[in-house]
């Protein structure tokens, strides 16, 4: 009898993204591509870590002054209400700040003004490491006067409802602007002009723009579209912090970096199947047993300038595969899967651990990356020794997905694996991910699944619940998803979200399996609602192996 051992609930959803990092002006090469292994430097732990992430404080980068996506902010001055604010002399090696206009373009056209509301979520959302500032755009300075005081006004009536020590704190990180917007001195105005949607100073002193300020609770059937929320903001400094905290990471690790993509630009407009291609020598098969992770590492960068206008429009899946190592011609084994944001650029740095047997002969191999969209495409393979107990040594190759209607669950029968007897443990890895928008859930990509795996009359669960949370994806960017994209990217997904990697499900069935047998038989099948789907056109992608790990001698 199958009796339920394991239930994973895994919440992925969908929308947007980030970068690379760099101490230094712009890039690390040529390709304009943000480096992110840019740490502090030093090897001395300061006394003082950073109380909102934890981190090493940074130092201040005295830098000429650029106007560019993740240019590194140069020293300013503003003129505020309580006085000039000069960015050098407030520097604590451990704030964002977001520079917030009263009519950045991405918010016209709606009867509510953007700082008419709002203010008191906003204040809740924002991490507490942000400085704000806020600046009118009116060249009027009566008008301008009375836009500062009314924002003012909402924020100390939030200020109000705080406790003293929580109002002190954000009475000192507010600031009130006396220039017009786009009459700041310097890049800040300059770039609070044009492209005028605000602007974002992040955790490694970089220039990044506000993004798309909708809010998923406010769609306007005369607009088509949905009303602004001044509170969406906050979403961008929940994303420096989580790329800060990565930075540090990266930086901290003895990685064996293999470039696969350095800026090529990638597309396949026509549905051709077009991919990218490149050969790349591994470290031999000694080195290779020496690393117990691996990681990928993909950006996704716009061709042009700016974000919105220059990025691709839609939320389309992109993969990186592997080349048959005795037949590189032949590249159909899925490496890596990504969702593309609307119309934002990202980073993604994520876990692929259990594919590591597929590389352990080393030497020259072929990767392909799709996508149907144009970028700008940096793509790293990390090899590391993290210090685990086990590492992955042997892999085998389970199911794919299909048509989810049905039929699907009469395509899987029984999948005897032989396995080794020197094996410590034994797990399923797999990506799944749900497409297609058919009946009035939506399925698969809005309606939650649950997929089964019944290793030797075990069953374990995997659960994508995250279509039942409208901003199951928002939820997210404390994560990684790339927020305030221009599409409706809050809504949960059925095991993704835009502009997030597609993380890779791993099931320990170890107990499963009597190792003396060297067989195991794996079945799987999956429901939504605990129920078969029965209407045709939505489908579930996936890719799913049995990994075998042995202990370090």
């Amino acid at each position: 009898m199958r009796h339920p051992i394991l239930l994973f609930a895994l919440l992925f959803a969908f929308t947007l993204g980030c970068d690379r990092n760099d101490d230094d002006d712009t890039a690390d090469d040529d390709t304009g591509v943000p480096d992110d292994d840019s740490a502090a430097d030093d090897d001395d732990t300061p006394d003082e870590m950073c109380p909102e992430t934890d981190l090493p404080p940074r130092d201040f980068v005295d830098a000429e002054e650029g106007t560019d996506l993740y240019d590194t902010a140069a020293d300013f001055t503003v003129s505020t209400r309580a006085g000039d604010w000069t960015l050098s002399e407030n520097w604590t090696g451990c704030d964002t700040y977001l520079f917030i206009p009263d009519d950045p373009n991405q918010a016209q056209g709606w009867p509510t003004p953007l700082w008419d509301r709002d203010v008191d979520t906003l204040l809740d959302r924002l991490p507490r490491n942000v400085h704000v500032f806020f600046s009118s755009d009116s060249w009027n300075g009566d008008s301008r006067e009375e836009a500062l005081d009314g924002i003012e006004a909402m924020v100390e009536d939030a200020l109000g409802e705080m406790d003293d020590d929580d109002a002190e704190h954000w009475r000192s990180r507010i600031h009130y602007v006396t220039d017009a917007s786009d009459q700041i001195e310097g890049y800040l105005g300059s770039l609070l002009g044009s492209p005028g949607w605000g602007l974002g100073i992040d955790g490694q002193q970089r220039i990044r723009y506000i993004g798309s300020f909708a809010d998923h609770e406010r769609y306007s059937a005369a607009q088509g579209w949905f009303e602004p929320n001044l509170s969406m903001a906050a979403n961008e400094p929940v994303l420096y912090n989580f790329e800060s905290q990565r930075e540090v990471r990266l930086a901290a690790q003895d990685a064996t970096v293999i470039p696969l993509f350095n800026g090529e630009v990638i597309e396949d407009p026509g549905w051709a199947g077009v991919r990218g291609s490149v050969d790349v020598t591994l470290p031999d098969a000694e080195t290779m047993e020496t690393f117990d992770t691996m990681e990928l590492d993909l950006y996704l960068g716009c061709v042009g300038d700016g974000e919105f206008g220059t990025c691709p429009d839609w939320d389309y899946l992109v993969h990186l595969y592997l080349c048959d190592e005795d037949d590189p011609d032949t590249c159909d084994t899925e490496f890596g899967r990504w969702i593309t944001t609307y119309h934002r650029e990202g980073r993604w740095v994520h876990d692929v651990t259990p594919l590591l047997p597929l590389l352990a002969n080393g030497g020259e191999r072929r990767f392909e990356f799709y996508t149907q969209q144009e970028y700008e495409v940096d793509l790293d393979l990390r090899l590391s020794n993290s210090g685990r107990e086990m590492r992955p040594t042997d892999i085998e190759y389970l199911f794919s997905g299909g048509e989810f209607n049905a039929t699907y669950n009469f395509g899987y029968s029984g999948q005897q694996v032989i396995l080794s007897i020197y094996s410590d443990r034994i797990e399923i890895a797999a990506l799944i991910t749900g497409h297609g928008g058919v009946g009035l859930a939506n399925c698969a990509e809005f309606c939650p699944t649950e997929h089964h795996f019944i290793v030797e009359d075990d069953l374990y669960v995997v659960e994508f619940d995250d279509p039942d949370n409208v901003q199951g994806c928002m939820d997210q960017v404390v994560d990684g998803t790339i927020p305030n994209q221009y599409g409706t990217w809050w809504y949960g997904r059925n095991g993704w979200c835009p502009g997030k990697e597609v993380q890779m499900v791993t099931i320990d069935v170890s107990d499963s399996i009597g190792y003396s047998q060297g067989i195991a038989v794996v079945e799987y099948e999956a429901y939504t609602n605990g129920q078969p789907f029965v209407l045709d056109g939505a489908s579930i992608l996936m890719s799913c192996w049995l990994i075998e790990y042995r202990e370090y001698p």
